[in-house]
């Protein structure tokens, strides 16, 4: 399965490099949004909601209406979730917030937990935080209540250094 993604910051098409340092300035987001669409489902990231630097709802908001978005970035409460499933998203991804308590308010099905690691340590809070737990270990208590999970490994992120 192929999922094109686009992370937004500002507005703009961004990417960064380790979650840290702006890297690329990728222009309008509707353009590669319309260039992904094609390939079916595209992930879209408001990295400005995941590192609590304001957010990009309406552009967001938008895309889910020109094509199939799961969204994520930002997620940390039922409602929030509720919101951008009710926008159009076909999914939210939710990483800080994914509990057992929380995801067992939402469709499994429209759920994907993100587990972000460095050096294979999880970190949260828009990759900001280190939580001292391993991948392994954090899947476990939400594995039933998603319907899969997303990893990013964060110290290659954005580097052109591989998976």
């Amino acid at each position: 399965m192929l999922i094109p993604s686009i992370d937004i910051s500002k507005g703009r098409a961004v990417q960064w490099r380790q979650g840290r340092e702006f890297l690329l300035d990728g222009g309008d987001p509707f353009v590669h949004m319309d260039r992904f669409a094609r390939l079916g489902e595209v992930a879209i990231v408001d990295l400005d909601a995941a590192v609590g630097d304001g957010d990009n709802r309406e552009i967001i908001e938008r895309l889910c209406r020109r094509g199939r978005c799961r969204v994520g970035g930002g997620i940390r409460d039922r409602e929030t979730a509720i919101r951008w499933l009710d926008a159009g998203a076909s999914k939210v991804v939710i990483g800080t917030a994914a509990t057992p308590e929380l995801l067992s308010t939402l469709p499994r099905d429209r759920v994907i937990a993100a587990v972000d690691a460095w050096d294979g340590e999880v970190v949260d809070r828009g990759w900001r935080r280190r939580t001292g737990d391993t991948v392994e270990a954090r899947i476990e208590r939400p594995r039933p209540f998603v319907s899969g999970f997303l990893a990013t490994f964060v110290e290659h992120e954005g580097t052109g250094a591989g998976l």
